[in-house]
Parts: C-alpha cells; sequence; structure tokens
C-alpha cells in the first residue's frame, strides 16, 4: 500500500514538472514595414519564462494575417521549441449573484424587457393592419367593375366606379404608407432596445458599464523552455494583405539659377482592422510574394517544322482530306478562330496554334529594390483611405531653357532639363509641378521609358515677349516661261524683360512640297539650323537682360503662273 502511494505521488510529481504553462503577454505594434502590395508587422513584448516548458501567447493579430509567414525571434537564456496560431472564443462571464449588478442597472434590464414585449404587440397590431388594407387594396384593384367586366356598362356607371376607386384608394394607400412608416419607425426603435439590452445583459462590475468583447481572438502560441526562470524579450514579424502605398512627386523650381527640388512622397494606406499607433515606417519597394525557389531549366527539344497541307474553296470551305490522324486533333482553345468540322471533330483550319498575350510580354525588372525608413514615427488608422507621408527631398541638377514657336503661340516656355534622377531609384507615379511657388500642372514620371535627361516644362513666362511679322511678300512672273516667283520674308524679334540673361530656342519652318512643279528656295536663314527634309528652321540664342534679338529669314516660291497655292504662303 505504502508503495502504490509513493509511486502515484511520484507520477504526480512527473505530471507537474511536465505541465505547461500559458500566460498572454501584453505587446504592442512598434513597427511596420509597408511593401508595395502587403505589409510586414512587427510586435515585440518583455516575456518572463519560468522553468520548464511554457507556452507564451500573443495576441492583438488582424484576423486575415498570414499564418505561413510568421517569424519569431527572441533574446534570453530560452529555445524556441514551436510556434503555432490558434482562434480563442471568449466566454462570456455571468456574475456571481445578482448583488453584483446596481440596482440602476437592474431596473433599466427590466424596463427594456417590458418595453420590448410591450414593443412587440404594437409591431403585431399594425402588422395585421397592413395586412388588411393590402387585402383591401388588392380586392378593389381586382373588382369586376374595375376591370370592366360588370353588365352595366354606360358612362354613368364608370364614371362612378372611378370616382369611387379614386377615393376608396387614396385612403387605403394614405392608411397602408402611414402603417408602413409606424413600422419602419418601431423596428428601428426595437433595434437600438435590443443593442442596449445586450450591452446591460453584459455587464460586468470591473470594467466600468463596459461589456466585455466577444469577439474571436487571433493568437500565436509561442512554445519555449528553459533550465531556470529567466527573463527576455521576443519579437514577433507577420504579414498582411490588406496595405500598401504607392508612390507620388512633387518637382518645385524656384528660378532658373536654382536646382529643381525633388519630394518624393508615398500614399499609404491599410484596412487590416487595427490601427497602427505612433510606429515606426519602413516603406519598401521589395515583392515579398516572389518565389524563392531555385528554376529548373528542363530539356528545350528542336524539330523539323511539318505543314498539313489544306485545300480551300471560295465561302470559307474546306477540303477535307481523305486521311487525317487523331494525333492532328486539336483542343478548340489551342487553335485560330478558322476551324473546320469533319465527323463531329474539330481539326484546326491552319497548323499554327494562336499566339498567346504571354508570347510577347517581357517582365523588367530595371530599377532597384530599395527601402525608406521615415524618421518620425506616424500613426495610420484601418480605414482604408490614403495617408500622405514625406519620403525625403532631394536637388536634381537641372539647366533651364525658354523655347518659342512664334507662328503657333507668342508666348515662351520655359523648360528644366533634368540629369541624375535614375540615381534616386523612383518608382513610376505622377509628379506635380511648381514653379516660382505656382501650380504649373502635372507630369509623369516613369523611370524604364525615360532616358538619362527629363524634361520638365514648367509653362509660360511673361517676362519674355516674342513678336514675328511678314515683312515682305513679292510676286513676279517672267513672261517667256509663265513662271511666277513668290518672294517672302519674316522677322522675328524677342524682347528679354527679365533679370538675368536666357538660352532661348526658336522654332520656325519653311514650306516643303512633293509637286515637283513647284520649287521651293531658302535666300536666308538667319544662321538657323535647317532641316530641308522638314523644312524645320531651329535658333539657339542667349539673350541678355533687357536685349532685344532679332532674326529674319526668305524663301522663294517659283510656279506656274496660272496655278493657284492652296494657302497663302
Amino acid at each position: 500500500m505504502k508503495k502504490l502511494i509513493f509511486s502515484a505521488f511520484t507520477m504526480m510529481l512527473i505530471g507537474n514538472s511536465f505541465a505547461e504553462t500559458e500566460k498572454v503577454v501584453p505587446s504592442n505594434i512598434d513597427a511596420v514595414t509597408v511593401f508595395l502590395q502587403g505589409a510586414q508587422i512587427h510586435q515585440s513584448a518583455k516575456v518572463s519564462v519560468p522553468k520548464g516548458v511554457s507556452k507564451i501567447i500573443f495576441e492583438g493579430m488582424p484576423q486575415n494575417f498570414n499564418k505561413n509567414a510568421i517569424q519569431v525571434k527572441g533574446k534570453g537564456e530560452f529555445i524556441i521549441m514551436d510556434v503555432s496560431t490558434r482562434m480563442f472564443y471568449p466566454v462570456p462571464e455571468t456574475p456571481k449573484n445578482l448583488d453584483e449588478i446596481p440596482l440602476k442597472i437592474l431596473n433599466e434590464i427590466k424596463q427594456l424587457e417590458d418595453s420590448l414585449l410591450n414593443l412587440g404587440w404594437k409591431l403585431s397590431e399594425i402588422g395585421n393592419a397592413i395586412e388588411v388594407y393590402t387585402s383591401e387594396k388588392n380586392i378593389l384593384m381586382n373588382s369586376g367593375v374595375i376591370k370592366g367586366q360588370a353588365t352595366n356598362d354606360s358612362i354613368a356607371a364608370l364614371k362612378d366606379a372611378m370616382d369611387y376607386l379614386r377615393v376608396k384608394l387614396s385612403d387605403i394607400n394614405g392608411l397602408l404608407l402611414k402603417s408602413q412608416r409606424k413600422q419602419a419607425e418601431m423596428n428601428s426603435q426595437k433595434i437600438k432596445m435590443q443593442n442596449r439590452l445586450a450591452e446591460l445583459n453584459n455587464y460586468q462590475v470591473n470594467n466600468n458599464h463596459t461589456p466585455k468583447t466577444l469577439a474571436p481572438i487571433q493568437q500565436v502560441v509561442i512554445t519555449v523552455s528553459s533550465d531556470v526562470a529567466t527573463s527576455g524579450s521576443l519579437d514577433l514579424n507577420y504579414m498582411v494583405p490588406d496595405a500598401g502605398w504607392s508612390p507620388a512627386y512633387d518637382l518645385r523650381a524656384d528660378d532658373i539659377a536654382s536646382p529643381v527640388k525633388l519630394t518624393y512622397k508615398a500614399n499609404v494606406y491599410q484596412n487590416t482592422g487595427i490601427n497602427w499607433e505612433n510606429v515606426d515606417v519602413k516603406l519598401s519597394t521589395i515583392n515579398p510574394n516572389r518565389s524563392n525557389v531555385k528554376p529548373t531549366l528542363a530539356p528545350w527539344y528542336v524539330d523539323f517544322y511539318q505543314p498539313i497541307q489544306q485545300q480551300s474553296y471560295p465561302g470559307n470551305a474546306y477540303n477535307a482530306p481523305s486521311q487525317i490522324n487523331d494525333d492532328y486533333l486539336l483542343k478548340e482553345e489551342s487553335l485560330e478562330l478558322d476551324n473546320v468540322t469533319v465527323n463531329n471533330k474539330k481539326y484546326a483550319s491552319k497548323v499554327r496554334e494562336t499566339e498567346q498575350i504571354a508570347n510577347y510580354t517581357q517582365m523588367s525588372e530595371n530599377m532597384a529594390m530599395v527601402e525608406f525608413d521615415l524618421k518620425i514615427k506616424q500613426s495610420i488608422p484601418s480605414d482604408g483611405q490614403y495617408h500622405m507621408m514625406a519620403v525625403k527631398t532631394d536637388n536634381i541638377k537641372s539647366s533651364f531653357e525658354h523655347f518659342v514657336v512664334p507662328k503657333l503661340d507668342k508666348d515662351a516656355f520655359l523648360v528644366a532639363h533634368l540629369t541624375g534622377w535614375e540615381e534616386m531609384n523612383l518608382l513610376p507615379a505622377v509628379a506635380n509641378v511648381y514653379y516660382d511657388g505656382t501650380y504649373v500642372g502635372q507630369t509623369r514620371i516613369n523611370p524604364s521609358i525615360m532616358s538619362d535627361t527629363l524634361d520638365l516644362s514648367l509653362g509660360r513666362d511673361n517676362g519674355i515677349v516674342v513678336n514675328r511679322k511678314k515683312t515682305s511678300d513679292e510676286e513676279k512672273v517672267k513672261t517667256l516661261s509663265g513662271e511666277k516667283i513668290k518672294t517672302v520674308e519674316y522677322e522675328i524679334s524677342i524682347k528679354n524683360y527679365k533679370l538675368g540673361s536666357i538660352n532661348l530656342t526658336i522654332e520656325d519652318q519653311l514650306p516643303i512640297t512633293s509637286n515637283e512643279d513647284i520649287k521651293i528656295q531658302m535666300l536666308a536663314n538667319g544662321n538657323a539650323e535647317y532641316n530641308k527634309e522638314e523644312g524645320f528652321l531651329i535658333w539657339k540664342e542667349k539673350i541678355e537682360s533687357k536685349a532685344t534679338k532679332k532674326i529674319k529669314f526668305s524663301y522663294e516660291l517659283k510656279y506656274h503662273k496660272d496655278k493657284t497655292l492652296a494657302a497663302n504662303y
């Protein structure tokens, strides 16, 4: 007997030594890494680990967090043995006795229960009234008199029937609408009363009239083991899909003597169901969903092309081959639209399979994967709305140039040539453009297709006045040959009213023709760059402050005097 008691006591001690204790540790979201799609959340907590095997529980994860992407790190004299997840369903706690609930709460519960009972009878009464009014309306509308099925179909009888229908139907509709409105108001009142009653029934003395939440709680269970009682810390990382960010830019130019300032901004959103309060935010362009499995090559076979000869006939008819092999049977989705059906079998009318759009898709990943650490802690509510955050500001090497096309517009346009932007790891996005504190418009930055220099239009510059006028337009005819010669001269004048010098590009043109009977000859181009094939004239001038520049160019047209040009040149 003593041996039996001793054995039971020993087994109890052994069982206690292997018993696992569970402890929920308070933890907060202290940092997040937001990707273009998705986010990684970092939670940490200080922990006290007892001797032996124990379970430390983290709570507060979103409902749809990725359970397969959990990472746990720890610091301390303990070993992390296992990490798992589970859903915890709180059980509502009921008071041990009614005396724990204040009398005021009990009275309100009783009043609400009585009111709900009384309201239920009233709703039944209104429901019966609505049913009666609806039946009367149906009987009235289906009456033989109203439908014209009565034997007495005189005008007087019809008029009396219509008057009765109008009066009676108006009364019924009024009563029906009044009852339905009253029913809707009572139902709304009933819902409010039921919600309040549920709060009071969940009342707990220790939570200051706030009912305890009964929503399921996501938990991450971390099993640890330690030879001694110790303390340390645990860091928990996991992925959530309902978050992301997109880039945006501001390009600001104060004057033509200063570089353009680029402000890198981020529109961050999250709809995880949990607010991020005062957390460190890191923005990343890395794609966390990319596969980490090394690709494997498959054998690449080559063979001769063997076409199938088929004779076609007018009307999109096809000659069925006398001998056709079922090996050439193709699925409908893998061949072109031109098919032929022979003996209830579908064959390809052409050998070539339909080329899918994927065959013409080229994947390009030429932008660096970068991360931006925001220096200031951020608070991002779980509302699914974009929240603007400034990432960084850089100066871009810039040169400025004015452009004018006086034939089309008398205003000069300021253009900034930006270089060195490719070192900033920009993503495709829209940029707001500002010049001298004024909003100019928007442009789109797409690093994958832009050249080394980004030309940025900063709008019109009213400090430059341009005038273009025709100074000569002469015509003369050669009597013997009947050839008409038209000589035209233009003058372009530019006045720089700005405080500094400007680099100005002037563009104009000469007419060109593909008609051999019309001959065009340049007489004077004012030292312009002349593109004879397209007729373009380009001048690049540096104009000092308050200075005026005049440019003249002329040309002549030769054609037969009996012909008329299509436009005035």
